[in-house]
C-alpha cells in the first residue's frame, strides 16, 4: 500500500515552486493595477455624488456654464478637487478645490466652458491624484447666431405654446426652456448663454443676493427681462429693486381692451376688459397706459432692457389669436451683436502680443552693430595686427571677435526685451452710467525673457479659461485652471509654460469697478447734442460718444471735468468705420505711443464684429455709448508669487440714454433694423447693405428709444446701392390695390396680366398695414436712388415705438439681389 504523505511532511517538487512563484507575482503585479481603484473604492465609502448644468443644461459657444456639484459624506474626510477635464478644441482643465468633513454636506459651483462636440461632460472628484468618485452632466452647447428664451413662471408651458419666433439668419431655431428659480446662476457670467428671461407669478424675493446681482450684471450685459402679469398680484416684484424696474406696480387695475391695441396692431374677436398691474412710470418708456399709470412700459438699462408687460399675455381670447405671436416677436427680438459675448476673439488676442518686449528690434540698432562687426572683423583687425607685425594671430583674433560680437548682440536682444516677467492686459470694461459697478472681459498675456514654468494667480473671483481663438497658436499644451472664491483664495494657472522671450494669452471674466461717467445727451434737428461728464478721479484718454457709426471725439477728460458733445447724424454707409474715427486709421508702431494706438483700434473693432463672421463697422447698441480708455487694468494679477512688470489698455463701454421730444426726423444710425423672418434660401445684412436669393426676408426698422408717443407726419424711403437719400424731396406713392401675380415659366405657363420678375437687381418692397386686422401692402416698384415719400405713413407706423415692418421680395428664380434701403420718419415726439 502507498504511503500518504502528510501535508506537514509534503514537501515542494521543483515544478509546484515555480507555479508559486508566478502566482505569487501575478498577484502583486494585480495589486499595483488595481490598487489605485481600490483606494478610490474605499475613499468613496460614505459619499455621494450628483451634478447639474444650470439653465438647464443649456450653454453657448464660447460662454460659461455654471455647474452645481452636491456632495455628502459620511465617510473619511475627504479634500480634494473637483475637475471638468481639457478637449481638444478648449485645452482647458477646470477645478475648484472641495474640503468635505465626515457627515458634511455641500454644494460647490464650478464654471467651465464645456467641450462643444457632445452632449456629456463628466465631472471628477479627485484626491491624491485618484479619482474617487464620477458622474456624467448633460448638457447642449447651441451656436452664437441662436437665440435661447427662458420662461421662469408657475406656468411656463402656456407662455411657451404662445412662442412662435423666427429662426435666425442660418436657419437655427429659438430654444425655449423653462427654468425655476434654481435654475439661475449665481455669476453673470454663467447666465451668459440665456439671450432673454420672461418672468410670471413667481415671488421675486426667492432670489438670492448672488442670482440679484448676476441678474443685474446679465442685464447691463444685454440681457432682456420680460415681466409679465398674471394672477399671483404685484407682491411678487417687490424683490426687485426700483432701479430696474421702468415702473413699480401699485395696484391691479381694469384695462380696455382698446388700450393695449397699439402693441397687438388690431384686436382679435372677443376682446374683452382684461386685468393689468399698473403704477406711476418712473424712468424709461411707458408703451401703453392707463391715465396716469403705466400698464407697459420699457427700461434701458445698460446694453440690456426690462420691459413690465402688465396683463397676462395668457388671457385666453389673446391666447387663442394670432396677434399674441407679433407681441411676442416684437418683445423676443432675434439676437444681435449687442451682446457681451465674442463669437470670435482673434481681433483682440493678436492685439495682446504687441507690446515693445515683443516687438522686433530696431533697424538702425541692427546696422550699427552689423557694420562695427565688419569693420572690427575687416579691416581693423587687420590693422591692428599689421601694426603689431602678428598677422598670425588671425588665427585668434577672429574667433574672438566673432564671439565676442554674438555676446553684444544677445546683450543688445536682451536689453530691449528686458529681464523681467511682463503682463499685458487688455480688457473691455462695461458699466452704466453714473454707476461704478461693471463687468470686464479681459484678455492678458505672460511674457518670460526665460523658458519657465510659473503659477499665475488672480484675484477677485475671476473666471479663467484659454482664448476662443489665438491667431499665432499656441505650443498645445492644457490650461490646467483652478477656480478660486475671491480675496481669500484667488483662481490660478498652475504649471503655465512659457517659452523664452515669447507670450502666453488667458482669457478671464471678473467683475470690477469703473470710473463714473456719465452724459446728458438730447436729440434736436438730427444733431445729437449735450454734455459728457468725468466724475470719477481717473483721467480718461481717447473719449468719445458713438451712435451707430456718427462719433463725436473728445480727446482726453481730466478727473471732474466736463465737456460739451454735438454729432450731426446722418447715414454712412460707406464712411470710415467706427475705430478709424475713435483712434484713427494710422499709426506709428515704432514707438509705444503707435503701439498703444494700433491695440486700441484693435479693442473698437472687435466691437463692431458680429455673430455673422463681419466687421461691419459700427457699434450695434440701440442707444448712444460712451467709449474711453484708461491704463489701470481691472486684474489683481501675481505670477509665482512675485508682482510683475505691468502693461494695461483698458476700454469703458458705457450705454447712455437719450432725451427725445418734439419735432424730429428719425433716419441713418436713429433707426436700427433687426431681420424678423425670411424664407430667402439665404441672407446677408452688413452695415445696412443687404444681400438676398429668391424668396423674402421681413426687417423691422426702429427708432433708437424714447420717452412718449411718436406722431408720424411724413415716412420717406428709397432703394439705393449703398447711398444716402437723393434731394430734393420724394415723389408721392401709395401702396397697389392688390398684391400682383408674378411671372413663372416653372409650370410651362405665363398667367395673363402677371408681372415680370425685376432684372435691375432690387427687390420688391412691401409694408405692413396696422390698420384693421393689419396686412401687408405692396409697393409699385422703385426706380433705383430716388427718394419716395408715403401716403398716409402713420398706417404703418407703430405709435409706441416707431416701428415699422418692411418686407423685401426676390422674385427672380434665377439671381439674387442686392441693395441698400433708406428710410427716414419724420414727426412729433409728445
Amino acid at each position: 500500500m502507498p504511503q500518504v504523505q502528510s501535508p506537514r511532511q509534503r514537501r515542494p517538487t521543483p515544478g509546484s515552486t515555480g507555479r508559486l512563484v508566478r502566482s505569487l507575482i501575478a498577484l502583486v503585479a494585480l495589486g499595483v493595477i488595481l490598487g489605485p481603484l481600490a483606494v478610490g473604492v474605499a475613499a468613496a465609502e460614505g459619499l455621494t455624488m450628483e451634478a447639474r448644468v444650470l439653465l438647464q443644461g443649456h450653454a453657448r459657444t464660447g460662454s460659461w456654464a455654471s455647474i452645481e456639484v452636491t456632495l455628502a459624506n459620511d465617510g473619511p474626510p475627504i479634500r480634494g478637487e473637483l475637475r471638468l477635464e481639457a478637449d481638444q478644441q478648449l485645452r482647458t482643465r477646470f477645478s475648484m478645490t472641495v474640503d468635505l468633513p465626515t457627515g458634511s454636506r455641500q454644494t460647490y459651483v464650478l464654471h467651465a466652458q464645456p467641450p462643444v462636440f457632445g452632449r456629456a461632460a463628466t465631472i471628477n472628484l479627485v484626491a491624491d491624484d485618484q479619482v474617487i468618485e464620477s458622474v456624467a452632466v448633460a448638457y447642449l452647447v447651441h451656436d452664437q447666431s441662436q437665440l435661447i428664451v427662458g420662461i421662469l413662471a408657475e406656468g411656463p408651458q402656456a407662455i411657451i405654446g404662445e412662442l412662435d419666433l423666427p429662426a435666425s439668419f442660418n436657419g437655427s431655431s429659438p430654444v425655449i426652456v423653462p427654468l425655476t428659480i434654481g435654475d439661475l446662476p449665481g455669476t453673470a457670467a454663467g447666465g451668459s448663454a440665456l439671450d432673454r428671461l420672461v418672468w410670471q407669478d413667481v415671488d421675486s424675493n426667492r432670489l438670492s443676493r448672488e442670482q440679484l446681482d448676476a441678474l443685474r450684471r446679465w442685464l447691463a450685459g444685454g440681457g432682456r427681462l420680460i415681466i409679465a402679469g398674471g394672477t399671483a398680484g404685484i407682491g411678487t416684484l417687490a424683490g426687485f429693486p426700483d432701479d430696474l424696474l421702468p415702473f413699480r406696480p401699485t395696484a391691479t387695475i381694469d384695462i380696455d381692451a382698446a388700450t393695449v391695441a397699439p402693441l397687438l396692431g388690431s384686436l382679435p374677436d372677443g376682446a374683452a376688459a382684461l386685468p393689468a398691474m399698473a403704477g406711476p412710470l418712473a424712468r424709461g418708456q411707458a408703451l401703453v397706459s392707463s391715465g396716469d399709470r403705466a400698464v407697459v412700459a420699457d427700461l434701458t438699462y445698460g446694453s440690456g432692457r426690462v420691459t413690465i408687460l402688465g396683463f397676462d399675455p395668457t388671457t385666453p381670447w389673446l391666447a387663442e389669436s394670432q396677434a399674441v405671436e407679433g407681441l411676442w416677436r416684437s418683445l423676443l427680438p432675434p439676437r444681435s451683436s449687442g451682446t457681451a459675448l465674442f463669437v470670435d476673439d482673434g481681433q483682440i488676442v493678436s492685439s495682446v502680443y504687441n507690446i515693445p518686449a515683443l516687438a522686433l528690434p530696431p533697424t538702425s540698432g541692427l546696422l550699427i552693430l552689423l557694420g562695427a562687426y565688419i569693420v572690427v572683423i575687416g579691416p581693423l583687425n587687420y590693422l591692428v595686427l599689421r601694426r603689431l607685425d602678428r598677422r598670425e594671430w588671425a588665427w585668434l583674433t577672429m574667433p574672438a571677435v566673432v564671439v565676442g560680437f554674438a555676446v553684444a548682440a544677445l546683450a543688445y536682444g536682451t536689453a530691449l526685451r528686458g529681464t523681467d516677467i511682463v503682463v499685458n492686459e487688455l480688457a473691455i470694461v462695461r458699466g452704466a452710467p453714473d454707476t461704478t459697478e461693471a463687468s470686464a472681459q479681459v484678455y492678458f498675456g505672460v511674457f518670460s525673457p526665460t523658458r519657465s514654468t510659473y503659477l499665475v494667480e488672480v484675484g477677485g473671483g475671476a473666471l479663467l479659461a484659454t482664448p476662443i481663438s489665438d491667431p499665432f497658436g499656441s505650443d498645445g499644451s492644457v490650461l490646467d485652471v483652478l477656480q478660486g472664491t475671491g480675496v481669500e483664495e484667488p483662481s490660478a494657472v498652475r504649471n503655465l509654460t512659457v517659452g523664452t522671450g515669447s507670450l502666453r494669452t488667458i482669457r478671464a471674466e471678473v467683475p470690477t469697478t469703473a470710473p463714473r461717467m456719465g452724459a446728458d445727451l438730447r436729440l434736436s434737428e438730427g444733431v445729437l447734442t449735450g454734455t459728457f461728464r468725468n466724475d470719477s478721479e481717473q483721467a480718461l484718454e481717447s473719449v468719445a460718444v458713438v451712435l451707430g457709426s456718427a462719433v463725436a471725439a473728445l480727446g482726453d477728460v481730466g478727473p471732474g471735468q466736463s465737456v460739451p458733445v454735438r454729432l450731426p447724424i446722418a447715414a454712412n454707409p460707406f464712411g470710415p468705420g467706427v475705430p478709424d474715427q475713435v483712434i484713427g486709421s494710422s499709426f506709428d508702431t515704432t514707438n509705444d505711443a503707435g503701439i498703444r494706438r494700433m491695440v486700441r483700434y484693435n479693442m473698437v473693432a472687435q466691437l463692431t464684429y458680429d455673430p455673422n463672421g463681419m466687421f461691419t463697422g459700427q457699434l450695434p447698441a440701440e442707444q448712444a455709448v460712451i467709449l474711453a480708455f484708461g491704463r489701470q487694468g481691472p486684474l489683481d494679477v501675481t505670477v509665482s508669487g512675485v508682482e510683475p512688470q505691468r502693461r494695461a489698455d483698458v476700454m469703458y463701454y458705457v450705454p447712455i440714454g437719450i432725451a427725445i421730444e418734439g419735432s424730429v426726423t428719425f433716419t441713418g444710425d436713429l433707426i436700427t433694423s433687426t431681420l424678423v423672418e425670411a424664407d430667402a434660401l439665404w441672407f446677408s445684412k452688413e452695415r445696412g447693405f443687404l444681400n438676398m436669393d429668391s424668396g423674402s426676408a421681413t426687417l423691422a426698422y426702429r427708432p433708437i428709444p424714447f420717452e412718449g408717443t411718436f406722431d408720424v407726419s411724413g415716412m420717406r424711403l428709397a432703394l439705393t446701392q449703398g447711398g444716402g437719400f437723393q434731394p430734393p424731396g420724394g415723389k408721392p406713392i401709395e401702396p397697389l390695390p392688390a398684391l400682383p401675380i408674378p411671372c413663372t415659366d416653372i409650370a410651362g405657363t405665363t398667367p395673363e396680366g402677371c408681372q415680370p420678375a425685376r432684372q435691375d437687381f432690387m427687390p420688391e418692397v412691401e409694408l405692413f398695414d396696422r390698420t384693421g386686422e393689419g396686412s401687408w401692402v405692396r409697393l409699385p416698384r422703385l426706380d433705383p436712388e430716388v427718394s419716395y415719400d408715403v401716403a398716409d405713413p402713420d398706417r404703418y407706423v407703430d405709435p409706441t415705438t416707431g416701428q415699422v415692418l418692411v418686407r423685401f421680395v426676390n422674385e427672380n428664380l434665377q439671381g439674387s439681389v442686392g441693395f441698400s434701403f433708406q428710410l427716414a420718419l419724420a414727426g412729433e415726439v409728445r
